[in-house]
């Protein structure tokens, strides 16, 4: 039974991908290694005109001249509206978003905490080449609300409690099944 639950599952997924289009990417930002971040993002179409994308990372960047370290997670979903002819998930599209970061800012001495909420809305366009790579760039305005949580005050990680608006902008990398 269990060999035949199997066959008919693998037949299943396999029909899907050859009858069907394809509708799941996975990908990550071209550029976040340079900050030592791993990035994954991971697409579904919804069907020909919308998508739902959810992206997370981990950071573990530390300057190279400073006993500085700022670690942390966040979450960003992704709501995305395909404004070309193409099916999703191929072509120019506008993206509203959500993000949340949690962040810690260390040395030898200090530890502060920042954990951010934003929203924001993107611009992009996300092409398949040989229908298997994806390439996805994008810009757009965001505005975030940040906390800072340090209790000696004496560390700086650069942003203060400044809440307010900032570009996002990217380019991913990636692969569609």
């Amino acid at each position: 039974m269990k060999k035949i639950t199997l066959i008919a599952f693998a037949a299943l997924i396999v029909s899907t991908g050859l009858l069907g289009q394809k509708q799941n990417v996975v990908k990550t930002d071209l550029f976040s290694a340079i900050l030592r971040t791993g990035v994954l993002k991971y697409e579904r179409a919804l069907n020909e005109d919308m998508s739902f994308q959810l992206g997370a990372f981990y950071t573990g960047y530390s300057p190279r001249e400073t006993d500085a370290r700022l670690t942390g997670i966040g979450i960003t979903p992704e709501f995305r509206y395909y404004l070309s002819e193409n099916p999703a998930p191929h072509g120019t599209y506008l993206a509203p978003n959500f993000r949340y970061m949690k962040l810690t800012a260390s040395d030898d001495i200090d530890e502060a905490s920042l954990t951010t909420y934003g929203f924001g809305i993107n611009i992009g366009h996300q092409v398949i080449f040989k229908e298997v790579v994806v390439i996805d760039g994008w810009i757009g305005p965001a505005y975030a609300l940040r906390n800072v949580s340090d209790e000696t005050g004496d560390i700086d990680i650069g942003i203060g409690t400044a809440n307010g608006f900032a570009i996002r902008i990217g380019v991913a990398i990636g692969i569609v099944f």
